[in-house]
């Protein structure tokens, strides 16, 4: 009788123990491993207090609230991102990540949530000598690497010599230490860079024929990754719907960045 009781008070222990984990595994948190780059603002970046800011990830996270998500930040090199996701590392890339045909090759995108287009920064000295983009084939040119502004530099200024660095502002001091003539990124970042250092020596020049640099911006997915995909376009429709990401948008922008995509 005594080894029966004991017996049932194992089979009980084992059952309890059983049923905690499985109500542990209900209750856990449904967690989304985000990766983006540090250098990228105004979408991601490591602002004054050593923490991950911009826009990108304030939509990220509002995304996860929808959804009901935790969001976990894993903020890596540009260039790690896609082997990082490629490898299970991260779920999904949000990061100024424009939507190309070579990175589709090896990524899905969500919709697109953000358009924007590319310019180059040249010293206020050099504005009427530089004042389209073919005057820079030839010149010593700054890109960051693994960006579309690379690519485009690559393609466009053969006669270029292309100097890469891992962040934008690696270039924009290269550029300022007079290391090249110009650099080219997209319009935000370029923007961004000239507004929260009030650069008075530097100058914007739009790239001719705007429509050949315009740029879409998604969130990137595991190839073949249907109920990431999913999940991300259901969380981008309903911060466009809750008010979450006009909110957002006006808060780093001073307008609801959606326009930009009509």
């Amino acid at each position: 009788m005594r080894k029966l009781f004991g017996a049932l008070l194992v089979c009980c222990g084992l059952a309890l123990g059983t049923a905690s984990a499985q109500a542990e595994k209900v209750s856990s948190p449904k967690v989304l491993n985000v990766g983006c780059e540090g250098a990228f603002a105004p979408f991601t970046f490591i602002d004054d207090q050593g923490k991950i800011s911009g826009f990108d990830i304030d939509i990220i996270r509002a995304i996860g609230e929808s959804l009901g998500y935790k969001v976990n930040i894993n903020v890596l090199p540009f260039d790690g991102l896609i082997p990082a996701l490629v490898t299970s590392n991260i779920d999904l890339i949000i990061s100024g990540f424009t939507i190309t045909e070579e990175r589709a090759k090896k990524v899905d995108f969500s919709d697109p949530y953000y358009m924007c287009s590319l310019t180059y920064l040249v010293h206020e000295k050099d504005v009427k000598e530089l004042d389209s983009l073919n005057k820079l084939n030839g010149k010593q040119v700054c890109v960051q690497i693994g960006t579309t502004g690379a690519l485009y530099a690559q393609s466009h200024l053969v006669e270029s010599t292309i100097k890469q660095f891992n962040s934008p502002p690696e270039t924009y001091l290269e550029l300022q230490n007079s290391g090249c003539r110009a650099v080219i990124n997209d319009k935000p970042v370029n923007d961004y860079f000239l507004t929260k250092n009030k650069v008075d020596n530097i100058k914007s020049v739009n790239i001719d024929a705007a429509d050949a640099t315009r740029e879409y911006y998604g969130i990137a997915v595991r190839k073949g990754d249907k109920k990431m995909l999913d999940l991300m376009n259901k969380g981008l429709d309903l911060v466009k719907k809750n008010g979450k990401f006009k909110e957002v948008s006006v808060s780093w922008f001073g307008y609801d960045i959606t326009d930009t995509l009509k």
